[in-house]
């Protein structure tokens, strides 16, 4: 199914109940992809690894080039270019300065650090899909259903993590091995299982007790469940993990990066070159974060990790010392930028006007 164009503003058809986009839409590029990269993962010798292969086409792909996507809701936005100057180009140079300061200091930490923050965002773009499709159902942001499925949403991805802690060293990771703490003691692991299976039974009870389906909504929380259980405690593989992992996670946000595109190229307020997201332009929309992902990549396996492209060599400890913060710094902006390119604003806003109608 490839993305196309939304109708004219005099032909757009309403947006069905339930559904962010429409249910073709929503179902391929948003729930869809979870949970056939769940089923995908089980599927999955125990242990597989992901190769030359699955790197390029997931990491490469998928994972890397989505951080890239975010130019066209940032710089290449004239929408945020206007309002928000200091945080295009701020937070870039504090990543990298943070990100060169703790790496100097500490490159354990680093890593440390980073991979925290990446599980932070990874739950929050979780969030933030559940909370548009509340916002497209006219569910107040204070209404209690609003609170328990923000709660269950990220406690579903919270208790995967929390049962990986307790069960490290596993055969996968976020970066490094030695990503995360280590020392949770056991116990917390079902106390966790309980809030969530708490949360859970008392969010479906609130989506039966209002007896209206929305599917897409439903979807969406079903199909993080299934992603974040199935790629951390059901498998045990490097290419489980990154498939669940990546394919939920960066597959949606383009999907939503071009439907937002889509949107503002047809009021006339899209990004600098209207083109990348004319009928039929999704080569040209992809081109871009997909040549950047490739480029940092490369740079990534030359001076960093030498796994895929080059092989093993020992490199001058100055190079990681450079490397890694600079390297670091197109993710580490994605990952602090997003909670703000998203807001949707006040009515009659920009952004509210183009996922919401």
């Amino acid at each position: 199914m490839a993305l196309t164009a939304s109708a004219s503003p005099a032909t757009a058809a309403p947006t069905p109940a339930g559904w962010l986009v429409s249910p073709a839409y929503d179902v391929a590029w948003f729930s869809g992809p979870a949970l056939l990269a769940a089923a995908g993962a089980l599927l999955l010798p125990e242990g597989a690894e992901v190769g030359l292969l699955g790197w390029l086409a997931l990491v490469v792909l998928v994972d890397v080039a989505h951080t890239w996507a975010t130019l066209y809701r940032a710089w290449l936005a004239p929408d945020v270019r206007r309002d928000r100057p200091g945080l295009l180009w701020g937070v870039p140079l504090a990543a990298f300065g943070g990100a060169v300061t703790l790496h100097s200091l500490a490159p354990t930490w680093f890593w440390t650090v980073l991979a925290y923050v990446a599980v932070f965002h990874f739950v929050r773009q979780q969030q933030g899909f559940a909370a548009l499709y509340r916002a497209r159902a006219g569910v107040p942001r204070a209404a209690l259903e609003a609170r328990v499925e923000h709660a269950t949403v990220a406690m579903l991805c919270v208790f995967p993590v929390v049962w990986w802690h307790a069960h490290l060293p596993r055969a996968f990771s976020w970066f490094t091995a030695t990503d995360f703490l280590v020392g949770l003691p056991g116990w917390v692991v079902p106390i966790a299982g309980i809030v969530t299976a708490g949360l859970f039974a008392t969010w479906a009870a609130l989506r039966l007790r209002g007896r209206v389906w929305q599917p897409g909504r439903d979807l969406w929380v079903l199909s993080t469940a299934a992603s974040w259980t199935v790629g951390i405690v059901l498998t045990n593989g490097d290419a489980a993990f990154t498939l669940a992992n990546v394919v939920a996670h960066g597959i949606p946000y383009f999907a939503l990066v071009h439907h937002v595109g889509r949107r503002q190229w047809r009021d006339g307020e899209g990004a600098l070159t209207p083109g990348w997201f004319a009928p039929a332009a999704l080569g040209a929309f992809l081109a871009i974060p997909i040549l950047a992902a490739v480029l940092e990549e490369v740079a990534w396996d030359a001076l960093v990790w030498r796994e895929h492209l080059f092989a093993p060599a020992d490199l001058p400890e100055w190079v990681a010392t450079l490397a890694v913060p600079l390297l670091a710094t197109a993710q580490l902006t994605h990952y602090l930028l997003d909670g703000w390119l998203w807001r949707l604003g006040p009515p009659g806003s920009g952004l509210r006007r183009w996922l919401l109608g």
